[in-house]
């Protein structure tokens, strides 16, 4: 079932969420009863359905709520969304070890969990953790990403849920052995208290704002530099030294000094909502600043054993009508150089998921993915996970995959580090969520930018191959761009 008009069927929109304090008393009870018989911190998860609820108006809610840490995840298409707020618990690694360590930080926090409420047929299993990964633990860091680890996964201390037609809101409590379950009521009372004055007092939608004529954009690395690099790379790939690598380019976009207003994520994201609705609509709040994106490329996704990914690779543009469209879309498909390119990342994905399933399959076709201002070649590819895995050590081999860095690995990587001049952080890294069972969903974080109140650090790439054209691939990047700026407000 899919509740997707409910608000044209008439159905209220969330107005109040409240829990049952004695359900909740025990459920904490339990949790300190095993968290004094393992001598370590346990997770209470209280779960409940709720009103239908529209989850751009919800966020802005829950930055009220709780400032600094807050999660957004939606696909508008399929009606699947997580909001989250808070940090009951939180699994922040460094260094090569980053996956293995959250792997093992999550089981830990997972494992003797006290759940209630949970509906029987719920196709996730709480608790349910949000969080993602940096793009390379040997590049550089700077300032720029600062609260972004190398890993990061985020218990929410609440989260709201739209998923395969239940809506659902979790609160998560973190009992200590020696802790106060008085205490934990009375916190988890004042959440839900301040949780409603942020609905009420967000009944009224601000108008949105056009800042055309008040942002200044400049690229982190001239053009003619990054086209310098393209042809550099060019020359290498045909000297064989790779066989492909990803460059990405950052542009910063200002808020002119004479304008009092500031950038909104929740109207960023509500503007990509409305035009990239086939794309994961993310973001992950950390302090003031705000990792924001419209990604079509899906990583992983896990649900009941049964694995799913895509190749995303193969770039053209939109055309002006129709027809144009049409012919723009046949020439990628029989493109030799996108052919190529798309080619290796579906084997590199085939190779790698072997070792995670126990047979994969992968359309026998390539197909178009149309969004708003560029088209992919896309394949989907399948599998049967095998038993022992969760989703962070099939992320731990994919990432990076061609589409994001190149081939061979290791050594386009190095290209990157040493060549682009850029610190990606989050930038084509893995972004999403899983839930207990080791189940859940991580997106490519493509078309994507680090928004701060006044400023904006907005991230491109390309892949270049053999015959790439360095006009060509800053054309390509200047139209994926494109989606950041308009969710921004800049409607050039």
């Amino acid at each position: 079932m899919v509740v997707a008009n409910r608000e044209s069927m008439g159905t209220p929109p969330l107005r109040s969420v409240s829990f049952d304090q004695e359900q909740l008393r025990v459920s904490l009870q339990e949790a300190s009863s095993r968290a004094l018989h393992y001598q370590r911190n346990i997770v209470a998860c209280l779960v409940k359905p709720v009103e239908y609820f529209q989850p751009i108006n919800l966020f802005p809610c829950l930055q009220q709520c709780i400032p600094g840490d807050c999660f957004f995840w939606t696909q508008p298409s399929t009606q699947t969304a997580f909001i989250g707020c808070g940090s009951a618990a939180q699994i922040e690694t460094w260094g090569a070890t980053r996956f293995t360590e959250t792997a093992t930080g999550w089981q830990t926090l997972v494992e003797h969990a006290v759940i209630s409420g949970a509906p029987s047929d719920t196709q996730v299993r709480f608790p349910l953790f949000y969080g993602g990964f940096s793009f390379d633990v040997l590049q550089p860091t700077t300032p720029l990403w600062e609260g972004f680890p190398h890993g990061l996964l985020i218990l929410p201390q609440m989260l709201f849920l739209q998923e395969a037609g239940q809506t659902m809101v979790a609160i998560n409590i973190l009992v200590g052995p020696d802790d106060d379950i008085e205490l934990h009521l009375t916190q988890t009372q004042a959440l839900l208290e301040r949780f409603q004055a942020a609905l009420d007092s967000h009944s009224t939608r601000k108008s949105m704002i056009n800042f055309s004529q008040c942002m200044a954009i400049h690229d982190l690395r001239p053009a003619n530099e990054w086209r310098e690099l393209v042809g550099n790379i060019v020359r290498q790939i045909q000297a064989g030294l790779y066989q492909k690598v990803v460059l990405a380019r950052g542009v910063q976009v200002t808020l002119n000094p004479q304008i009092q207003a500031s950038l909104d994520v929740s109207q960023i994201l509500t503007r990509l909502t409305r035009s990239n609705p086939g794309s994961y609509i993310f973001a992950i709040q950390r302090g003031g600043r705000c990792f924001t994106g419209a990604t079509p490329e899906c990583l992983v996704r896990i649900h009941e054993g049964q694995l799913s990914t895509m190749a995303l690779a193969g770039t053209a543009p939109r055309g002006t009508n129709e027809l144009e469209d049409e012919q723009i879309g046949a020439e990628l498909l029989a493109s030799a150089k996108n052919q190529g390119e798309h080619h290796s990342v579906v084997a590199m994905l085939q190779e790698t998921l072997l070792q995670f399933c126990r047979q994969v399959r992968s359309g026998d076709q390539r197909q178009l993915i149309k969004l708003k201002n560029v088209q992919h070649l896309m394949t989907p590819i399948m599998g049967e996970l095998l038993a022992g895995y969760s989703i962070l050590e099939v992320i731990a081999h994919l990432h990076p995959t061609p589409a994001v860095g190149g081939l061979p690995r290791q050594t386009s990587l190095q290209a990157i580090r040493e060549q682009e001049a850029l610190d990606r952080g989050w930038y084509a890294s893995p972004i999403g969520w899983i839930d207990a069972g080791g189940g859940g969903e991580f997106a490519v974080a493509l078309r994507s930018g680090l928004i701060g109140e006044r400023d904006a650090t907005l991230f491109a790439g390309c892949g270049i191959v053999a015959a790439s054209d360095p006009e060509s691939e800053y054309v390509e990047s200047c139209l994926k761009l494109k989606v950041m700026l308009h969710g921004l407000g800049w409607e050039n």
